[in-house]
């Protein structure tokens, strides 16, 4: 059932089994697990099942550190959260994101990529993707095909999967017809009750910027509002006065990273026909259907670990010769365009590159060779080493609800820039060896980061897992350390962020979190 909020009469009290705020990835995933359950569910939703501005405001806070995206454009409050703009990539994270490594602090999850595995293939079907097999040779990419300083020993042809599902529209329907299941948008979380001693929460407060009020008493709460707005919840949370929930060693907010991204330089081919297309699209068909795929190049476990370096994803942007534009104006022409198309246009680039046409015409069929480029472009997304200093915390100013709005102060460390220098470094090498053309980079260890360098959206660690009560905010089980029901979903809990895209990894959390929370209300 899906319901507005702005029409419950104030002052009501819902008492379901398990209440989850925030209808994102990971809190749609974590509703649906419940459905045919017995147990009775509240999934709270700040937005309605359309963008607000009103509700988008909620999202404005400042920036003190390093400049960050402006906070209400990066993220989206509404039903289906930020998977309504996502761009769909999905892969796991790699076996040596989970693993502590001495050579790079705070690094180590609570448990292995393995244990995590049976839950990936589950994120699949929730995602709506291919098979659980992230091998090259599955997908076409033969390994004759693969330039030698991309096979190894140092880099590799790697390969993401791309899901067009936008968790609100697909799933609302779903949710709609579920009896035990009640979707409450309009509906803001807004200060979790923990009593004196912040042992277990016995309500969380809801808002509606209508001027409603209303309660939730349940034995189960889960956190799944994001990765900066599950941190801002617990620290404004608990006792008056207080640090908040789950934050006794002063956690809740630090941590806080995302991926860094910028140009990585440009490679000059010393062959410029060369077949280089590895960051194309293709699709796979099988498992039901055709599905998209994206390749790159990644650094194999391996070599991470004897070069000390954190993970990084490469990929590709094309710098073509005039005569590639030639040829699609003739395969233009050729097809026809119709009325209104760029027939004169088009009949000009084939006459002007006419020599360059018919002779990349003659190379193809009679040598193979590809198409001519120029340059390529290196893109860099890569791993911003977890940082006690990087941190979110509560400012002094007000929403429209009331709730103090959250200051983000990002920072890095030296070696994020270090260790980038340092793969780029041996990228070059790599390619100078293989004689494959040389790489112009665009870092140098005297020089700043790139002038397109910018920290992403996928934000990350601000409440982060671990055993320890004192280097984390959550236990192995997502439960906030001290806080006997109340638990987080989402990539706030990351103690890593690796470099491959969150949300496969988000919802694969969300099925392992709800499978546990079964037990315990069982």
């Amino acid at each position: 059932m899906i319901m507005d909020a702005r029409s419950v009469p104030p002052g009501t009290v819902l008492e379901p089994e398990v209440c989850i705020v925030g209808a994102g990835a990971a809190g749609i995933t974590l509703a649906r697990e419940f459905i045919g359950s017995p147990f009775r569910v509240v999934l709270l939703e700040s937005g309605g099942m359309h963008y607000d501005q009103r509700t988008e405001d909620l999202y404005e806070g400042q920036s003190v550190g390093r400049p960050f995206e402006d906070l209400t454009t990066c993220r989206l409050r509404y039903f289906g959260g930020t998977t309504n703009h996502w761009g769909g990539w999905c892969l796991p994270y790699d076996a040596i994101d989970f693993e502590p490594r001495d050579t790079l602090p705070y690094h180590g999850w609570p448990f292995s990529k393995p244990h995590l595995d049976p839950w990936y293939r589950r994120a699949q079907k929730v995602c709506r993707i291919g098979p659980y097999d992230y091998r090259p040779s599955h997908w076409g990419i033969s390994p004759k095909e693969i330039p030698s300083p991309f096979s190894g020993p140092d880099f590799e042809v790697r390969i993401l999967q791309v899901s067009s599902v936008q968790f609100g529209p697909v799933y609302a329907e779903e949710l709609r017809r579920a009896p035990q299941l009640h979707v409450y948008l309009h509906a803001n979380a807004f200060h979790f009750d923990a009593g004196e001693n912040n042992a277990a929460v016995r309500e969380l407060s809801v808002k509606t910027l209508s001027g409603i009020d209303f309660t939730v008493r349940a034995r189960l709460y889960i956190l799944a509002a994001g990765g900066i707005e599950n941190a801002r919840l617990l620290l404004t949370s608990g006792k008056q006065g207080g640090k908040g929930l789950g934050n006794a060693h002063d956690l809740v907010g630090r941590f806080f990273m995302v991926h860094l991204v910028y140009s990585g330089g440009v490679i000059a081919p010393a062959h410029p026909r060369m077949t280089f297309d590895f960051r194309s699209e293709g699709d796979y068909t099988g498992f039901g259907g055709k599905h998209p795929f994206v390749s790159f190049i990644g650094l194999p476990a391996a070599s991470m670990r004897r070069r000390h370096l954190p993970n990084m994803m490469i990929s590709w942007g094309y710098k073509f010769s005039p005569v590639v534009h030639a040829v699609n104006a003739l395969k233009r022409v050729l097809e026809g365009e119709g009325p209104g198309g760029r027939l004169m246009a088009d009949l000009s680039k084939v006459v002007g590159n006419l020599e360059g046409v018919a002779d990349f015409a003659a190379r193809k069929v009679l040598f193979g060779e590809g198409i001519p480029i120029e340059a390529l472009e290196v893109h860099c997304a890569s791993e911003q080493e977890p940082n006690p200093q990087s941190r979110v915390f509560l400012g002094s100013k007000r929403d429209r609800l009331g709730m103090r709005e959250i200051v983000v102060d990002w920072q890095l460390v030296p070696e994020d820039k270090s260790k980038a220098i340092a793969i780029l470094r041996l990228l070059g090498a790599e390619i100078g060896r293989a004689g494959f053309g040389r790489l112009h980079s665009s870092l140098a260890n005297e020089g700043r980061w790139p002038s397109d360098f910018y920290g992403n959206e996928h934000q990350m660690g601000a409440t982060r897992m671990h055993r320890d009560p004192k280097q984390g905010v959550v236990d192995e089980n997502c439960r906030v350390h001290g806080v006997a029901n109340l638990y987080v979903a989402g990539s706030s809990v990351f103690p890593t962020g690796g470099a491959n895209n969150p949300t496969l990894t988000i919802v694969a959390l969300a099925l392992r979190l709800a499978d546990h929370l079964k037990k315990v209300l069982a």
